[in-house]
């Protein structure tokens, strides 16, 4: 019986120690409510969320689409300004474990169209705070109808029956 509770034990360790916890998210976003139950997919999602003050973020779930987008549209930037090798090395590592980024409103086309070309099955999906202005919202719409991507997932929290 002892070496079962020893192995228990151990099993138990190594979970809790290799357990990968989700990072915070960059930003608060109070996500209006639906009646909907459609789950968005846990893998291959461009994620563009909109803050309460219209600011912009984005998030791609697979690490080979990050690195593709810093290697077309960040990297150049930085190998642009002027930065060193090494320096442009250490913001890819950073990059590929961020979960968002910020993103310019002028820019998101580019990402969008970046992460579309570097993975054709990627699924966008736009998480908007309540407070943000229809505008804002209606700006990444538009981007992703003129790149060619006609279907998305908004994400909503499921609103409870009262009763």
């Amino acid at each position: 019986m002892t070496p079962m509770v020893d192995v228990a034990f151990l099993l138990l360790t190594f979970f809790m120690l290799t357990t990968k916890f989700r990072p915070p998210e960059p930003v608060k976003v109070d996500i209006p409510s639906s009646h909907s139950e459609q789950k968005v997919p846990e893998s291959g999602i461009l994620t563009v969320t909109i803050s309460g003050d219209n600011a912009y973020f984005m998030g791609v779930s697979s690490q080979p689409d990050r690195v593709a987008l810093f290697e077309r549209v960040i990297g150049p930037k930085l190998k642009a300004s002027g930065a060193d090798p090494a320096a442009v090395e250490d913001s890819l590592q950073h990059f590929k474990l961020a979960e968002s980024f910020p993103v310019d409103r002028g820019e998101i086309e580019r990402f969008v169209m970046t992460a579309r070309v570097s993975n054709q099955k990627i699924r966008p999906v736009v998480k908007a705070d309540m407070s943000a202005d229809f505008e804002a919202v209606d700006h990444v719409l538009k981007v992703f109808k003129e790149s060619n991507i006609l279907t998305f997932n908004l994400v909503t929290a499921l609103e409870k029956e009262g009763g």
